[in-house]
């Protein structure tokens, strides 16, 4: 059975200072990602998250975003950072994952497949993130907007792929997630966010989750 949380509403992914959110945890924000991957311009060391993570508000659910991880890798992070949950964004096998102590976040590409691939993650991840295909997260890449309304409609997601505070609304009217997730678009440079942005972005997130489904929890 999947460990449980409150799917948060609003994710903000690629975090790697404390400053890049501060200012929006008192506007909504419910989420913050760190990505434990060395190839990704957003990886930042377990030390560093730590140091957010011990700043952070309680009820701010903080995440490890990880490619291909195993389970004894996962416990690592999540025990050395103090981080309450992993998202698995490779080619994580669900059997694998079975009974894993903390919550789970599975990726999910839109595309040929997504349905088999929920259905395996179903009962291991509390919930799922839908992405672009073609490559796991940071990528500004949308995702097909109907197809995803259509996976939406199968399990609590959260919806990612290139959002930012001038697309999410659109996108959360048509598709009608639980919650968004977004990254690049809130960023200055490649790599580093930009407050203002992710500001911006929460802000249009909570209207957005607001007008589908009343006040975000």
């Amino acid at each position: 059975m999947a460990s449980t949380i409150d799917l948060p509403r609003i994710k903000v992914c690629g975090v790697r200072h404390f400053a890049d959110v501060e200012g929006s945890l008192a506007l909504g924000l419910s989420a913050v990602g760190f990505v434990d991957h060395e190839d990704s311009i957003r990886h930042v060391e377990s030390a560093d998250i730590r140091a957010t993570v011990q700043k952070l508000p309680k009820p701010v659910l903080s995440v490890i975003v990880m490619v291909d991880a195993t389970r004894r890798h996962a416990d690592s992070m999540l025990f050395s950072t103090g981080a309450r949950a992993v998202q698995l964004c490779g080619l994580e096998r669900a059997v694998e994952w079975r009974d894993f102590e903390l919550p789970i976040l599975r990726r999910i590409p839109v595309g040929d497949g997504a349905e088999e691939e929920m259905a395996r993650w179903r009962g291991i991840a509390s919930g799922y993130v839908l992405d672009h295909p073609h490559a796991p997260g940071g990528t500004g890449w949308g995702v097909d907007l109907e197809r995803a309304r259509e996976l939406a409609r199968l399990g609590p997601c959260l919806l990612a792929g290139g959002l930012d505070a001038e697309n999410v609304e659109r996108a959360v009217s048509i598709v009608r997630p639980w919650g968004v997730d977004a990254s690049s678009r809130l960023e200055s440079e490649r790599g580093k966010k930009d407050p203002r942005k992710v500001e911006a972005f929460v802000r249009a997130a909570t209207r957005a989750l607001q007008a589908v489904h009343g006040k975000p929890a």
